[in-house]
Order: C-alpha cells, then structure tokens, then sequence
C-alpha cells in the first residue's frame, strides 16, 4: 500500500507556516523551554489547552487545522477588523515567552517599535518570498506594512495566511501534480507530453541529443521548443540557424508554448526570417501577442518596444509602451526596467537610474554597468565597483563588455583606493573587451603599446601596436573619428618610427 508522502512545513524555509512561525518564536526566546508549542498555540487562538500531538500534527502539516481553531481565529479576525487592538494581548503574551518576563500594559506603537516583532517579521517575511503558493499581492500587501512600520499589521497578516488562507496538508503527489497543472493552464500541451520530456531531461545520458529529436518528431512540444531555441541561439553549429529554429519551433507554438511563440515573434520582426515585409511583421505581432496571452514576460517587453518605435501593424504610442513595459516589471523582468529607464533618461535622470538599479539588483549586466559609471559619476567609486565586478559576473551571451573595458581603464589599470593598481588584468581584461568589438578597448591598448614601446624600445610592443591597428580597421563600428583618434596616438611614437607606424588605415 503506498502511502501519502507530506511535505513537512516547520522543516524547510520554503513555507509560511505556523509551525515555521513557532520555530522563530522559540529561536528568539531566551529560555527555549518557555516555547511550549501548545501555549503559543493556545494563544493565538485564545483558548485554554490543546493535547501536544493535536498541535504538532497541524505543525509538521500531517493534518489541517481543525475547523473550530479556524473558526476561532475567524471570529478573532472580525473583531479585529472593528478594533485594531484584538491582538495587542496576543502579541504581548508571545513577547513575554521571547523575553522571559512579564510584557504588559503595551500598545500597538510599543509593537511596531519592538526589536522582538520586528525580527520576527523580518523572518516570516523571507519565508513568504521563498513559499511558491503565496501570490504576489499578498506579498506586496505584507511588504506595504513591513515599509510603513506596521510590523503588528504584518503580524496579523501572516498568521491570517497561515490559518485561514494556506492549504494544509500538502502531499508531494498533489504538489507536482498542481506545479504541472499552472504549467500547462494556457496550453494544449498534454501532460504527458511534460512528463516525457522531463523524465529524458532527468535520466537520459550520452543519447540526450537524438532522443530529444525523436521526442520531437512525435510532437513533444517542450523537445521541440528546446531544439529549437538551441538552433535560435546557435549552440548546435555554432552559428544561428533560424529556418531549422522555426521548424521546432513551430511544433510548440502550435500547440500555444508562450516561448516558442515569443521566439518566433522576434525573428519575424527582427528579419531573421522573411524580409520584413508588412506581411512578415504582422506575422510576428500575432505570434507576439499569443505569447502574452500565454503570460510570457519577454513578449511584453518586445510589445513595448513596437509601440515605442511605431513598428507596423502598430503606430509609435508611447503610453501603451509603458502599459507593456509595466506589465514586465510587474514580473520583474529586467529589460522592461533598463526600457523604462531609457525612456524617462533624457528628461528625469534620477528617475530612470531608479528602474536601471531595479534591473542591475536583478543581475542584468547591461544596468549594472549604467548603475556603475553612475556611482562612479559620483564619486563613489566602492559601490561602482562592485556594480563592474556584477556586470562581468554573467553569462558571456549577456555580458556588457563594456564593464570589462570600465574595471581596466578606470581600477586596474592605475589602481585607486579600492584596488591596486594590476596592469596584467588591466590588459586581460582590454582583450576581452578588444575581442568583444569595444573599439575603445583598441585605442586603449594602441596606447599601452605604444607609451611600453617609447620607454623600452622592445620591438614587440611595436608589432602589438601595428596588429592592433590593423585589427580595429576590419571593424564593422570603424570610422573617421576612429581613425582620427587612431593617428592622434601615433603621435605618442618617436619620429623616427611613424612612417614604418603609420600603415593604410582605410
């Protein structure tokens, strides 16, 4: 006979619970054994006694909280709703188990004011973040509280969600099952199909690669959308496939995956494929707008976009940009923040730095490198550093090579009081942002070179130089200015050499 597996809520941080709200009760007390489950229990609930197995079963999450508890803390809630001062004596009894003494004679501002219930609400709302089933507007509502310094509020709020709204017990088998169930809501994906693809996803070995083609043969939509993004991206051949990418693809957006969709919508707006004809372009609308009926967040960035810059079948509309741009931020999705930002940057700096340090606290190397050469703009050379150092700490696909080119010109290469001065990573990190077409990383290095070969006369430094500038001339960014910025550097060098120096440069 199989038996139900629980899953245990006093025992991870990934659910806003009551016994997880006991535990930080008892971590916070400074005589342990003055947190009896069944007192903390007794209080909450306003009752006189409760058997210790009854409270540690609706603890771990064995069993849901019986109705006349529920109904209880119902009633408590009422009254609360007419007279805010409902559970002062709660929140005074369960201080006096913190401190280990006697709390009483307190109001609602020695609560909002109390270190005791701040940390615990500190605690208990890290645990909303983590807790998968609690929605982001009672994350937002806890977090209004939490801002205002209505820590009593948030109190309540919590134990609120944690009776009444949350579902106990939870099984694992049931737990999978919903997770596949919001996977699938928009689609006309069978969940088979998932379980499929998962299960190769988890076991397959060395075969992985063809016996995704095989899934996806048969019609598996989450095989195809991975082989197709591959091709997308280029990581199969090295190079981006598109026409090959839009075959998987096309398999998953039939039967409504939001990211194929997604995908397919910007290769038709971008001409990666077609040839961005009217045709083409409505074509990739329509993809784009089934792809946020399936509630991807990228389409609604891309959406924002072609209102920004009028890209038919829609004319420029700057207000519905920002509706599009709101509903990625909504979600926090980073490239709807730096679009935001870009937006309000000529006219309200200050503002947009606001959304582009939305984005770089997210990790998007683009921001963080604004956010960067803001600070250091500032003066505040530490915090810039440490949003540099945040923006190469990416996937080279995502990485702003300019963050690259900022932490040598501006830290290594010199050295200040953050970092001393290291002309080897200063030049490692010039490469990088060299082979990754920042032209100012040429020049930057054109000038090393030359300045090396002016104090040492090693003939080497001189051939670094000449390759450098033949390099930066096949560049597809290269121009007059360049070239001009280009012949004032070689000016650095000594008469004698500028003719063997000065090779074609157009």
């Amino acid at each position: 006979m199989n038996m139900k597996k629980y899953i245990k809520l006093n025992s991870n941080d990934e659910h806003l619970s009551l016994g997880n709200f006991f535990r930080i009760i008892k971590d916070l007390s400074k005589n342990k054994s003055n947190a009896i489950q069944t007192d903390l229990f007794s209080i909450i609930f306003n009752i006189d006694y409760i058997a210790d197995t009854t409270v540690n079963n609706y603890l771990v999450g064995y069993r849901r909280i019986g109705d006349k508890y529920i109904q209880a803390f119902l009633n408590r809630m009422k009254k609360y709703n007419k007279d805010k001062n409902e559970f002062v004596n709660t929140i005074s009894a369960l201080l006096s188990i913190i401190k280990g003494q006697l709390v009483n004679n307190i109001d609602i501002n020695y609560i909002n004011n109390s270190r005791e219930v701040i940390n615990i609400c500190n605690k208990m709302f890290n645990l909303a973040k983590n807790d998968e089933q609690v929605k982001k507007e009672e994350i937002e509502e806890i977090k209004k509280y939490l801002d205002n310094n209505k820590y009593y509020d948030a109190i309540i709020c919590f134990l609120n969600y944690i009776i009444l709204i949350k579902k106990q017990p939870i099984y694992e088998e049931n737990l999978k099952k919903e997770v596949f169930e919001n996977i699938l809501s928009d689609s006309s994906i069978s969940s088979s199909s998932l379980k499929k693809y998962l299960s190769l996803k988890l076991k397959e070995g060395i075969n992985y690669y063809p016996s995704l083609k095989k899934l996806s043969k048969e019609g598996n939509a989450y095989a195809s959308f991975e082989l197709g993004s591959n091709e997308y991206y280029g990581y199969v051949s090295g190079k981006p496939r598109y026409t090959i990418a839009y075959d998987f693809l096309s398999i998953a957006a039939d039967q409504n995956h939001g990211g194929a969709c997604y995908i397919i919508g910007v290769m038709l707006i971008k001409g990666l494929l077609g040839n961005k004809t009217n045709n083409d372009l409505k074509r990739g609308y329509n993809y784009l707008k089934k792809a946020y009926s399936l509630k991807n967040i990228a389409s609604c960035n891309v959406l924002g976009n072609m209102y920004k810059d009028g890209i038919y079948p829609l004319k420029k509309d700057l207000k519905k940009a920002v509706y599009y741009y709101n509903k990625g931020i909504n979600r926090d999705y980073s490239f709807s923040y730096n679009n935001m930002g870009y937006l309000y940057e000529k006219d309200d700096f200050e503002k947009a730095i606001k959304y582009y340090l939305k984005s770089a606290d997210l990790g998007e190397s683009w921001a963080c490198n604004k956010v960067a050469n803001y600070y250091y703009d500032q003066n505040d050379i530490d915090k810039a550093f440490m949003y540099y150092k945040k923006s190469i700490d990416n996937n080279y696909s995502v990485v702003n090579f300019y963050a690259f080119y900022n932490l040598a010109t501006k830290y290594y290469l010199y050295g200040n009081e953050v970092v001393k001065k290291d002309e080897n990573k200063a030049i490692e990190y010039l490469n990088i942002a060299k082979n990754n077409h920042i032209l100012e990383a040429y020049l930057e290095l054109i000038k090393y070179y030359i300045i090396k070969y002016n104090k040492t006369k090693e003939k080497g430094y001189y051939y670094l130089c000449e390759q450098l500038i033949d390099d930066i001339s096949k560049e597809d960014k290269y121009n007059n200015k360049i070239k001009k910025d280009v012949e004032k550097l070689l000016k650095l060098i000594k008469q004698e050499i500028d003719v063997k120096l000065l090779i074609d440069l157009k």
